[in-house]
């Protein structure tokens, strides 16, 4: 996985991000500095993307599937209501509702009303959901997730400064 990525920079050549940033300043007269972290942002998010999306191909699961899976790994009672799901997940209703069938067709989640609220909808991990999150947990830890060669004192830092510019732009979700 790790050889599909670069090494090493050509010294000879701007980094891309440089290259667009001269490039706006030559044809935009404001919010440079927005631009240029946006493409950063996207250009990052493409390549662990990537990486991601390699690991879980083999496993047989979709991105949304897996984030769905983690979710119910991580929640109490390996449970979440549909809603929530799209709401942490940042992807439309829809989508989660069409994912979770597709786990509930494989028998990795049960679908259920909830108790007391018959518009709630819930997705619950099954057994063999467990398994299969966690051999995917395992195999994207092994790589990392797509972040092998970065250091930890630079992911716990970027970490920290993305969480700055999460909550700056709204987002506040909690983890309940």
């Amino acid at each position: 996985m790790a050889s599909e990525f670069p090494t090493s920079s050509d010294d000879d050549q701007p980094d891309v991000i440089d290259w667009m940033r001269a490039e706006w300043v030559e044809r935009q007269d404001s919010a440079e500095l927005e631009f240029v972290t946006t493409m950063a942002l996207l250009r990052t998010h493409q390549w662990v993307v990537r990486a991601m999306d390699q690991e879980l191909r083999s496993l047989r699961l979709s991105r949304n599937a897996y984030l769905i899976l983690t979710s119910l790994q991580l929640s109490e009672g390996r449970t979440r209501p549909l809603g929530k799901l799209s709401k942490y997940l940042m992807v439309h209703p829809t989508t989660v509702s069409m994912a979770v069938e597709q786990l509930v067709k494989a028998g990795l989640v049960e679908r259920r009303a909830h108790t007391t609220d018959r518009r709630t909808v819930l997705a619950t991990l099954t057994p063999a959901g467990m398994k299969v999150v966690e051999e995917a947990n395992n195999r994207l830890a092994g790589g990392r997730f797509g972040l092998d060669s970065v250091d930890a004192e630079t992911l716990e830092a970027l970490i920290e400064q993305l969480q700055l510019v999460r909550r700056a732009v709204g987002d506040v979700e909690t983890g309940h």
